[in-house]
Parts: structure tokens; sequence; C-alpha cells
């Protein structure tokens, strides 16, 4: 099969939703909420152009991501269909990582040196996630990149360039958000086990095995639901923010579908999609509690 531009499915196929658009773009927003709720801060401009900034980033992740599993066989695998990446991917993924460094050359100007800081990293995090020579996807270290750069480097990012400062309420958030993507990412490895062993991928479910990365999985989601607990006793986040407990039963019945079927494809897409359903509650309630409360 050829991607083409020109056939919207493949494009859509091309764009992970879990990732792109859950986790990429609802930390800039809550960001944007935070700093709106404390501070009354909102300019457009600001707005647009920094959104503009992150979307770029995350086409370009998706286009190294595509390009480099295809060099290195990953997520292809165990697939009978021949998957044919063009070469052009790579050039798109450096080009919007270039429109992505103009814009923010104009925010660290209209802002400050903070927006540049927050630019490389999130330039790291998109080609060196899977390129070479880091492949930090390789290395063990893939799911912690994914939280930081989708939690606190983009949230932050995102507060700085309404409000020109950092303050705790916006890190305390971002940390929440952090532990949310990297509960998600664990999970999403966990059905790709077998190939990324094959492929070299030693991420953490593979250095863990499938039951540890699955204990990893309820602690770092547990420490999120903690998190909202404390930051509403101590006043550091809206008290609406507790309307994502609601999900506790369903995501109490995952895990007992994670624990019991994780080798069962079928039975784990379920739990996978309860726990993004989950990511974009936490987000939505943090979010809307920032701006109505």
């Amino acid at each position: 099969m050829w991607y083409s531009f020109a056939k919207p499915f493949n494009l859509i196929r091309l764009i992970r939703y879990r990732f792109f658009l859950f986790a990429g773009l609802l930390p800039f927003f809550l960001g944007q909420a935070i700093a709106f709720g404390l501070h009354g801060a909102l300019n457009w401009i600001q707005f647009w152009v920094g959104f503009t900034g992150i979307l770029f980033i995350l086409i370009a992740v998706e286009f190294f991501n595509e390009y480099f599993d295809a060099k290195e066989g990953g997520d292809r695998i165990f697939s009978l269909e021949e998957v044919n990446i063009p070469k052009s991917f790579f050039a798109f993924g450096i080009s919007a990582v270039f429109a992505a460094f103009l814009i923010g050359l104009y925010l660290t100007y209209t802002t400050g040196w903070l927006v540049m800081a927050f630019s490389f990293v999130g330039f790291m995090g998109a080609y060196f996630y899977v390129g070479p020579p880091i492949r930090w996807a390789y290395r063990g270290f893939g799911e912690t990149v994914i939280a930081l750069c989708y939690g606190p480097f983009m949230l932050l990012g995102s507060y700085y360039i309404q409000t020109k400062s950092i303050s705790i309420v916006p890190v305390f958030v971002s940390l929440i958000s952090g532990l949310s993507i990297f509960s998600l990412a664990i999970l999403n490895e966990i059905p790709d086990y077998y190939q990324d062993r094959l492929v070299g991928k030693r991420n953490l479910v593979v250095r863990l095995g499938k039951v540890k990365a699955i204990v990893l999985f309820k602690l770092s989601l547990g420490v999120v639901f903690l998190l909202l607990v404390i930051g509403v006793i101590v006043q550091a986040i809206p008290f609406s923010s507790i309307f994502a407990m609601i999900l506790v039963p369903w995501i109490l019945k995952s895990l007992r579908i994670i624990e019991k079927d994780y080798d069962d494809p079928k039975a784990f897409r379920l739990a996978v999609n309860t726990m993004v359903l989950s990511h974009v509650v936490i987000a939505f309630s943090l979010g809307s509690g920032f701006l109505w409360d």
C-alpha cells in the first residue's frame, strides 16, 4: 500500500488519534485555560500562533515515526500487508519542524527566551523519539520523553506564552497531565510487546515484561487520581476537577480486562479506549474548572 495524500483515509490512518489529538493538543488547551482562569490572560494572537506551532510539531512527530518505523520494521513486523512509506515523509517532517521553529522564534520575541527552550525540548522529543542516533523509544526512555513533552513542557509552554511566567499551579497540573499520558503510553505498548522485542525496541514494557508493566501502569494511574484528590484538598486545582472520579468504576473494570486479557488484542482494545477517555475527561475536568470556577 502506498500512502497518498489524495486519499483522505490514508491521511486519517497516518494521524494516530490517541497521541496526535488527545495527548498532543489537550495539554496546550489546558495551559491556556489555566492562564485565563488564574490571570484572565487570553491573547488570541498568541493562542492561534502557539496552536499552529504545536500542530506543526505534532505533524512532524507523525512523519518521523512513520518514516523511521518503516526503516526499522516497527509496528508492521507481523503484518502481511506491504506498506511503502515515501522518503518524502522525512522531508515533510523536517519542514514541519522548521515551520514550528519559525513560530518559536516569533513567540520568543513576543514573550521570552523560555519559549525557545521549550521548542528545543520539543524538537529533541519529536525527532529523536525514534530517530537516530539517540532513539529514545529503543533505549527505555520513550515513555518518559512522551510524559515530559506532552505534559510539563507543552502545558507550561502554553501557559507561558499567555502569562510570560511560570507558577506552581500549572506545574502541579502538568504533573497530572504528564503521568496520565505516561500511563497511556505504557498501556499502548503492551499489545506491541512481541514485535517491539523483535525490532529491538527496549521500551519499558519490553524491559519489564507485560505483567510488571501492568503494575507500573496501575501505579502511575493511581498517582494521577491521588494528585487530583490532593490538588482539590489543598485548593491547588478547582473542586470541579474531582468530576474525573466518575471514571473510577470503568477504570476498575478495564483493569480487570488488562490483567486477564493482556495477550488478547481484541479484548485489550476496550481497555485502551477507556484509558484514552479517562485522559480526555481528566483534562476536560481540569480545564473547565479553571475556566468556570
